[in-house]
């Protein structure tokens, strides 16, 4: 992302400003405001707990656990039993390995690299 803010150290003020892109500025924090705003939980990066809601059978999402504390890419199916958390494509239930999903994130879309004449 390119930085529309300077670093502002004159003395007298100390901060960020911007000489001549506050429509631009102004544009950014709210689109940022708006994603903290969402109610629209499939907002990447807005951790979902699963006592809130559960995602769609077979996406893949991104898992936070109440006890480890590292991330797994997953996917979440429902069964006879109700349902259950897999890491990856793995045919064994994250619960066998003694791991309790306690939220989800939705996945970023990919990357996709654009052409920076065309959108100028």
């Amino acid at each position: 992302m390119q930085r529309l803010t300077h670093k502002r150290e004159n003395g007298i003020k100390t901060g960020y400003w911007s000489p001549n892109k506050k429509q631009e500025l102004v544009d950014r924090l709210a689109m940022y405001e708006d994603r903290e705003d969402a109610k629209d939980t499939n907002v990447p990066g807005k951790w979902i707990p699963c006592s809130e809601r559960l995602p769609e059978p077979d996406e893949y999402i991104l898992l936070s656990f109440s006890n480890y504390s590292g991330l797994v890419l997953g996917r979440y199916e429902e069964d006879d039993g109700g349902g259950a958390f897999y890491e990856g494509d793995s045919l064994t239930p994250l619960t066998q390995y003694d791991v309790f999903v306690n939220a989800w994130m939705p996945l970023p879309k990919p990357y996709r690299e654009v052409d920076d004449e065309k959108n100028q």
